[in-house]
């Protein structure tokens, strides 16, 4: 009894630790630093859309914490999900909302990929990545928006120690299939 008690007193304490959007200037040299690697990805790539990818996805990722009303623990922010205590901010969800959003931009330049991490296991991790046009994963950047609960986090995709990552099937219905009429 007393150590639910003890994690009732817990969870409340971290509900009231929300994420808080940082300055401007500080969102600032995130967008630049994501659109000089989205450049670096090759030399077709469009400045106006390396910019625009970059400012989107930084923006777009604290819109979603807030929208989660997100806490700064991840796991802890699973448990209440699952627990039926907050209704989004798991993940995939993560990953789905921010595709969903850049999706509906049709970048030319960038095709977008679902990763996962740990496949089938009670860790495993899904994000979103990016390459250059019809490229795949392989030189790619991760947008982890989950991992620091809404302040994206991006990293060349093979650079990341923290996960291995793999493709995943396409994300409900969110990107068409390989081959399809519209490339993301």
């Amino acid at each position: 009894m007393q150590s639910l008690y003890l994690f009732s007193l817990l969870l409340l304490f971290y509900m009231g630790c929300a994420v808080k959007t940082p300055p401007l200037e500080q969102r600032q040299v995130k967008i630049v630093t994501l659109k000089n690697m989205l450049l670096n990805l090759g030399s077709s790539v469009d400045v106006y859309e390396a910019y625009d990818l970059a400012k989107s996805s930084v923006n777009y990722s604290y819109f979603l914490a807030q929208k989660y009303r997100a806490i700064d623990s991840p796991w802890l922010q699973n448990t209440l999900v699952n627990l039926g205590l907050k209704e989004r901010g798991l993940c995939h969800e993560w990953a789905e909302d921010l595709l969903r959003f850049l999706a509906k931009k049709h970048y030319r330049s960038f095709t977008f990929h679902t990763v996962g991490a740990n496949i089938g296991y009670l860790n495993e991790h899904n994000a979103i990545s990016v390459s250059l046009k019809n490229r795949g994963i392989t030189n790619s950047i991760l947008l982890d928006a989950w991992r620091n609960s809404g302040d994206l986090y991006f990293i060349k995709i093979e650079k990341d120690k923290k996960y291995k990552w793999s493709e995943r099937v396409r994300l409900y219905g969110i990107l068409p299939p390989r081959g399809g009429k519209r490339g993301f």
